[in-house]
């Protein structure tokens, strides 16, 4: 209650405490004395007490003022800091003049989105916290400048290097080699970076990002014009319209490692868009297509090009198929029109069933894999593990393989959760019959690791990268 009313007592006890002092320095006496001399004029004594209430409401108009220029400048200065990690915040780093620093530097965390749904979103943010400290750490050790967390798991920092390529590798490897442990569980955390020096920076280096967050194979990218042709959806349109056009809308194909007799196994077709002689990631135009209306065109062309070119190879294949592709009355009958064309390729392919926590009609997929299987073709549950999974509808799927979820796998190594999850995964697959590839596979130790859990199939940069047709049988073009 006092609390409430605190500047209104301030004031009573200013005009208490200003009365008595007026009396004391015979001021009232004075002033009265003048009232009397000008009575004409109509004063009186109570002019002595507008003049005491005129002095403190003088006062505390001055406090207030004061008052309102500490909160003005307390409100500026909590607009500029992050509430979660502390830095300062976007509003901080866009007040920056770009153009005194010679680049514009932005990080986000891979794939953050897999901690909040494992963790939940309070035991990911406390991770957040954690690393913005410690990336703001090493960031302030190596480059002497400040850290800004610009929303969710990005963060930026303006620099004048002259090495900026090595010191964001520099920044990147030394913030990798961290494990941060939330509820007994460690984490590696690992880091997309781009920079920048064309102005304006920041919306350029945002772009080089966004491509760096949509490739496969690279996690630092400099911002240059050639690189810049997919920021736009409209843009990206276009690439995609004259790549069906031209046959430009490609599969490339990357081998799966037989753990057990240590060579390749099959191959997994991956589409690309050829472009200038540069392989469009996927990523980059699967939500354009979708958003147009154009995803099964390239349903369509894979499974043309992928046919002609396993028609003469001996090999066993995969293609992916997302639940919009099933539900598709045209596109499922596409299938079997090729699948009836090429019964001898048909025996060698494998579908594999993306996006599983997206299907609605469990019946209607189970119709779908027993057509395939009239023709030989096997059928895959890709990104397994990653979310609710309904094991009772997986059995009545009956899939051939299960290919983990590559979030678990590259957050497998000193984690043991992750490790307890495999586990279970590869029991229950060895139970049922049905095999078990773990993606992502990147170095040796990891590699390792899998066979230990007895996961039967590897697939990663540590075996191939995804390449054309050409680069791999080069006796057949």
């Amino acid at each position: 209650m006092i609390k409430k009313y605190s500047d209104e007592i301030i004031l009573i006890l200013l005009i208490l405490t200003i009365s008595p002092l007026l009396i004391k320095l015979d001021l009232f006496e004075n002033i009265y004395l003048f009232t009397q001399t000008y009575e004409k004029y109509g004063l009186d004594e109570f002019f002595l007490i507008f003049i005491s209430i005129l002095i403190a409401l003088s006062l505390y108009a001055l406090k207030k003022v004061n008052d309102l220029k500490r909160v003005k400048k307390e409100l500026i200065a909590i607009n500029e800091i992050d509430s979660l990690t502390k830095l300062k915040n976007r509003n901080a780093f866009l007040k920056v003049n770009e153009s005194e620093y010679k680049y514009v530097v932005l990080l986000n965390v891979i794939d953050f989105g897999v901690f909040n749904k494992y963790l939940g979103f309070k035991k990911a943010d406390k991770l957040l916290v954690m690393i913005a400290k410690e990336l703001d750490l090493i960031v302030k050790e190596n480059l002497q400048v400040k850290l800004f967390r610009i929303y969710g798991d990005e963060f930026a920092f303006y620099c004048n290097e002259s090495n900026i390529e090595h010191s964001i590798k520099r920044i990147k490897n030394l913030f990798e080699k961290k494990s941060f442990l939330i509820d007994k569980n460690e984490f590696t955390i690992h880091l997309n970076l781009a920079y920048s020096e064309k102005a304006p920076k920041y919306l350029t280096a945002l772009s080089a990002l966004k491509y760096a967050r949509n490739s496969i194979h690279k996690s630092i990218y400099h911002y240059n014009e050639d690189i810049d042709i997919n920021s736009d959806s409209l843009e990206m349109l276009t690439t995609l319209e004259n790549g069906f056009k031209d046959k430009r809308v490609i599969p490339v194909y990357q081998a799966i490692y037989d753990n057990k007799n240590k060579m390749t196994y099959k191959y997994e077709a991956l589409v690309r868009i050829k472009e200038k002689n540069i392989l469009l990631s996927p990523y980059l135009f699967i939500d354009v297509a979708k958003k147009f209306k154009l995803y099964h065109k390239i349903t369509k062309d894979i499974f043309e090009h992928t046919f002609k070119d396993f028609e003469y190879l001996t090999d066993e294949f995969s293609i992916n198929l997302s639940y919009i592709d099933i539900i598709n009355h045209h596109t499922n009958e596409f299938i079997f029109k090729m699948l009836d064309s090429y019964p001898n390729v048909a025996k060698r392919l494998t579908i594999e069933f993306l996006e599983t926590e997206n299907i609605m009609d469990y019946e209607f997929l189970i119709q779908f894999t027993d057509q395939l299987r009239q023709y030989g073709t096997k059928v895959a549950l890709d990104d397994f593990g990653s979310g609710y999974s309904n094991w009772n509808n997986i059995l009545k799927l009956k899939p051939d393989y299960l290919k983990i979820d590559g979030s678990l796998i590259q957050n497998l190594l000193n984690n043991q959760n992750n490790i307890n999850i495999i586990k279970l995964i590869v029991e229950f697959s060895k139970i049922n019959g049905i095999k078990t590839v773990a993606e992502f596979v990147d170095n040796e130790k990891l590699a390792q690791l899998i066979i230990d859990l007895g996961i039967d199939y590897s697939q990663g940069y540590l075996y191939a990268q995804p390449k054309e047709k050409h680069l791999i049988w080069k006796t057949n073009t």
